[in-house]
């Protein structure tokens, strides 16, 4: 299991991806490939956790929501903003 892929992706991707995995386990990779912008990635990002034992997964899938969401919370801090449409995202 490598969550390479998952720590490649920006915060508010994570969380998105951690919340699918939170609510849906396997199911999370139909639901998050089927994104417009970034479906692939996503996908891939929670495939890595769809391989897990499930206490396992939601463990890590709630600790990665967690970090997250204080990277995005820093962020907003700093000035920033969490990107809303596909300009923002490149």
């Amino acid at each position: 299991m490598s969550l390479k892929k998952f720590r490649t992706l920006a915060a508010h991707q994570r969380a998105l991806v951690s919340i699918g995995v939170l609510l849906d386990g396997h199911e999370s990779v139909l639901h998050l490939e089927n994104d417009a912008v970034r479906g692939e990635e996503l996908a891939e990002a929670a495939e890595s956790f769809a391989e897990l034992d499930p206490e396992l997964r939601n463990v890590l899938a709630g600790h990665h929501l967690r970090q997250a969401l204080e990277d995005m919370g820093e962020r907003i801090a700093e000035g920033g903003s969490i990107p809303s449409t596909e300009k923002d995202r490149s």
